[in-house]
């Protein structure tokens, strides 16, 4: 009888084995090759990409699957949306959290803190008209009700395309105007689910959520960083003291917000990350710097300031496109920020009531060297000023995996706020490390942060700024290579000194001690 059940239960793991790999098998959207890639650690996940279209309108959405190194079978479903509105998940994927890097040459490195470590990532260009997914229909349908529709239909068709995923944990993340994106999306989950996904929660980083406490805090945000006067900041208060002011601009509280950004010399700035350089490649070699879509360097990380270039540039080979199942390969000049009609919603807060009363997991992060979409309009609009919700877990600080203070978090009801120290608007670009730890951490709890493994940064560990890393084999032959020059000179100098001490004192061949 136990025989039986065994093999009862064997037959039944079998058969859905078998369905589950129905999806797999012979997918035309499966990537067999990359272009260019040269790392020598080979891509160990599956990957997929391709246009899915849209029943209701024909539009076709275009996304890219990338597996989990660990458990594909098993970890939840992850899908990225980069903001804008109108600009590409390519470029979230290609620069922050997806597996690659494009370099210089347009060769294709790993990256090391990619969040397809233990979650399948799907990363979607929405709406169409951005990035590969196209047409643009109808120039006035754009607004957030319309994009939240046709995400939604995706995920519709999506799970339609890849069965395997369903009851599995499901997060939407994203980051700046995904602020609005996600909680429009999720509210839509949340009244109207798909059968079989398993909406668990939501994380946004620097999200772009309401038009008068985000925007009304950038001044603060510019005070407090040292970026204009004490005069500009006091003139600024005194001329925009209507709580509506970031929208109903006088002309006194418009004069004295010019003269400080002009006094900040903006221009040279790189808003969305203080800290930051900015990419000088010029004309065609930097078509999005007036867009300050850049990218700054990285802490533990491998991305640089013209990140978004090269990206570009790769992203328009048409073998890469055809390898990526981009129809009419080639013929698309892909850019990370398209400028599509579109009417942007001022607020999401009302979104949230019916998110945050359904129980899920919710996570709002800040970069805190972001003046774009800054912390402080952030905290604002989760308290004070829009949501109102209460203390459960008081202001702390948080440590990464390195022991280094990572930033700080507060716990509200059904919500916690967390900074990343030294993070800029693009969080896991800046600061990649904290920000796959704070990642890994949200969607798997405390087992995973107690069990977080990591790239170890040798040049990090011999200057004491982490010392949980060991010295890596690379580095342990350099210094032994550095050890044995060491000994060789200090081999040269006793010689030396000996030599000269028999041949200036030859009456004392022995050595005994002299008075000098």
């Amino acid at each position: 009888m136990v025989l039986f059940r065994n093999l009862m239960a064997f037959a039944a793991a079998l058969a859905g084995a078998t369905t589950s790999s129905n999806d797999v098998n012979n997918n035309p959207h499966q990537i067999t090759s990359l272009p260019n890639y040269n790392d020598a650690k080979p891509i160990n996940f599956d990957q997929y990409a391709g246009h899915i279209p849209l029943p209701s309108n024909s539009q076709k959405m275009f996304y890219w699957l990338v597996e989990s190194e660990s458990n594909p079978s098993t970890d939840p479903l992850v899908l990225w949306l980069n903001g804008g509105p109108g600009c590409s998940s390519l470029g979230g994927f290609f620069t922050e959290l997806g597996p690659f890097v494009v370099q210089s040459d347009l060769s294709v490195k790993r990256n090391p803190y990619a969040w397809n470590r233990k979650a399948n990532m799907v990363f979607l260009e929405s709406p169409a008209g951005v990035g590969f997914s196209q047409p643009v229909l109808n120039d006035t349908d754009y607004n957030d009700n319309f994009t939240t529709d046709r995400a939604y239909e995706f995920l519709v068709e999506f799970y339609a395309k890849y069965p395997r995923y369903k009851n599995r944990e499901f997060y939407i993340t994203g980051e700046s105007y995904a602020g609005i994106y996600i909680p429009y999306l999720a509210s839509k989950l949340v009244q109207t689910p798909i059968a079989e996904v398993n909406f668990t929660g939501f994380a946004i980083g620097n999200p772009f959520t309401d038009q008068v406490a985000d925007g009304n805090s950038n001044m603060d945000y510019y005070y407090s960083h040292g970026l204009i006067s004490i005069e500009s900041h006091n003139a600024i208060k005194a001329n925009c003291a209507s709580p509506d002011f970031s929208r109903n601009l006088s002309t006194a509280c418009q004069t004295a917000l010019e003269d400080a950004k002009l006094s900040a010399h903006t221009d040279a700035l790189n808003p969305y990350y203080l800290y930051g350089d900015i990419c000088l490649l010029q004309n065609g070699q930097a078509k999005a710097l007036p867009n300050y879509n850049i990218r700054p360097n990285t802490h533990r990380g491998v991305i640089g300031p013209c990140q978004d270039q090269f990206t570009e540039s790769y992203l328009r080979l048409e073998a890469v496109q055809t390898a990526i199942h981009v129809e009419n390969g080639g013929a698309i000049a892909w850019t990370d920020c398209a400028d599509i009609p579109y009417i942007s919603s001022p607020s999401s807060l009302q979104k949230y009531p019916v998110i945050l009363n359904a129980g899920l997991k919710g996570l709002i992060y800040s970069g805190d060297a972001d003046s774009v979409v800054n912390f402080i309009g952030t905290q604002r609009w989760i308290t004070s000023e829009g949501l109102k919700l209460p203390v459960q877990d008081k202001w702390k600080a948080w440590f990464g995996p390195d022991k280094q203070l990572a930033g700080y978090t507060e716990r509200y009801t059904n919500l916690t706020f967390t900074t990343i120290k030294g993070a800029g608007h693009m969080v896991p670009a800046t600061r990649p490390l904290h920000a796959l730890y704070l990642f890994e951490c949200f969607v798997y709890g405390q087992v995973a942060c107690d069990s977080f493994a990591y790239p170890k940064d040798a040049l990090e560990y011999l200057s004491g700024a982490d010392l949980t890393a060991p010295v890596t084999s690379s580095t342990s032959q350099a210094n032994l290579v550095y050890l044995w020059w060491a000994l060789g000179g200090v081999a040269v100098v006793v010689v030396g000194l000996l030599g000269w001490r028999y041949v200036a004192h030859p009456e004392n061949p022995k050595g005994n001690r002299q008075v000098y």
